[in-house]
């Protein structure tokens, strides 16, 4: 085990406040902090929470929405972690579903979901820096983080994670990444596991983190040659991004990581052609946070990499056999405590194993190969989009009888989502009807491309 003893990352904050308080830890294109600045508003906000507070978080990337994420693990409460683009239904269901003591937000989401965000309290922006009390202490189990993005189980609930046990996967991922100092740019939202350890790992090193509100390909690049960025984290798009868009030289990125969805070779080729820089991969999802990293002098190889210290794998085949290419089950000191649901938690687990819902090949290095997915879910951008809970809006239309959600190719982008639906009677422009029913419920990724009326779904 690598840890002596586990804390939220709030206490990890605390500790680079006592160690380097002048050092700079926050930076945007118009500011930056220090620990000891960060720390002192990071305390004030927390005084506005109880420990056990359910705090729903849910803001565009900032500094100030960094402080505020980590204020509600220094007041010990829960943080429900909501990616900004939330809107409509999808919102409604987590705030009624959570039932938060407080919501976090910013200006912009406040007027663009106020019907649904006035019926809560709510902090909108900055707070001051007048109160100073130590981070709250979590008990190992304690629950401190909540996603709603339950892959495995196919649909929205609560994903229950450890305060302490995030801190865990973060502390073991900075080991295996071998970069003593971090510099780091945050390009993902903070409310994805991908975003959430991008944050940890630069705590852990007690490191420096650029954080961009809506990523553009001409400020990542200003930002990473101006502060020296070396660790670049984020998803396939945004290197896709670079490669077609961006102009001059990234020389100060020591590693460049991609996560949360397939990685092209074209990609991988691209980019090392272009910058000179290899792209590794991480593999890790909601329930299990980080679970591989691909080792830097394996470059070159489009592998998901090895298990991080303290995981343990086996692979699943078709017979339920252990073989060298299936589902990919896992144990881990980290992975979630469970789903709010316990029956769906109980049908995750098989006797301790976390079943992934993903299919991988091992080689005889040990060298793991991402296969595709055994579980309901379609990638965008990398985001995740559940299948299920699109089928449960359009079931909601009077003139649906039946209706099944699938995939199409989107490319690099990954995949869109298209409903194949059964009516109880057909009717001309149901298609557009049915597309707009849904589209105007949902956020941007989530939007189905496309609706087909059809006779049968039992051939799909």
């Amino acid at each position: 085990m690598i840890k002596k003893e586990t804390m939220s990352l709030a206490t990890l904050l605390y500790k680079w406040y006592k160690e380097r308080p002048s050092r700079t830890f926050l930076i945007d294109k118009n500011t930056s902090l220090t620990f000891e600045q960060t720390a002192s508003q990071v305390a004030y906000i927390a005084s506005n929470i109880s420990p056990g507070d359910t705090v729903v978080h849910i803001m565009f990337n900032s500094i100030q929405s960094i402080i505020n994420y980590l204020a509600i693990y220094w007041a010990g409460g829960k943080v429900v972690a909501v990616d900004p683009l939330t809107s409509a239904e999808d919102l409604k269901f987590i705030l009624e579903d959570s039932n938060p003591d407080l919501i976090i937000t910013d200006e912009e989401i406040y007027k663009r979901e106020n019907e649904v965000l006035r019926s809560y309290k709510t902090i909108i922006g900055k707070s001051g820096k007048e109160v100073f009390t130590k981070p709250y202490d979590y008990r190992e189990e304690e629950v401190g983080l909540i996603y709603y993005y339950a892959g495995i189980a196919g649909r929205t609930m609560q994903v229950l994670h450890s305060a302490n046990r995030v801190e865990l996967n973060s502390v073991t991922l900075y080991h295996a990444i071998g970069l003593k100092e971090i510099r780091s740019i945050l390009t993902v939202p903070i409310a994805h596991v991908l975003g959430n350890s991008i944050l940890g790992v630069t705590l852990e090193a007690g490191g420096t983190l650029y954080i961009m509100g809506k990523f553009t390909v001409g400020e990542a690049i200003d930002a990473i040659n101006k502060y020296n960025i070396n660790y670049l984290s984020t998803v396939p798009t945004v290197y896709d991004y670079l490669n077609n868009e961006g102009k001059g030289k990234l020389d100060s990125l020591e590693l460049c990581v991609s996560s949360a969805a397939p990685l092209s070779p074209l990609t991988v080729s691209t980019f090392k052609s272009k910058y000179g820089k290899d792209i590794i991969q991480q593999y890790g999802f909601t329930e299990g946070l980080i679970l591989t990293f691909q080792p830097k002098e394996l470059a070159g190889i489009i592998t998901i990499g090895k298990p991080l210290p303290n995981v343990e794998i086996k692979i699943v085949g078709e017979d339920g056999k252990e073989s060298k290419e299936g589902e990919l089950w896992v144990k881990a000191p980290w992975i979630m405590l469970g789903y709010k649901d316990p029956q769906e938690t109980m049908k995750a687990f098989s006797d301790g194993w976390l079943k992934t819902g993903d299919l991988v090949r091992i080689d005889d290095k040990g060298l793991l190969y991402f296969r595709g997915v055994k579980k309901r879910m379609i990638k965008f951008k990398g985001y995740p989009i559940f299948p299920r809970d699109l089928e449960e809006i359009l079931k909601t239309h009077p003139i649906v009888e039946d209706v099944k959600v699938i995939g199409e190719d989107a490319g690099s982008l990954g995949q869109e989502p298209i409903a194949l639906v059964k009516v109880k009677e057909k009717r001309a422009g149901i298609e557009d009807e049915l597309l707009n029913y849904v589209n105007s419920k949902v956020a941007f990724y989530k939007r189905l491309k496309k609706v087909y009326v059809v006779d049968k779904l039992e051939r799909y």
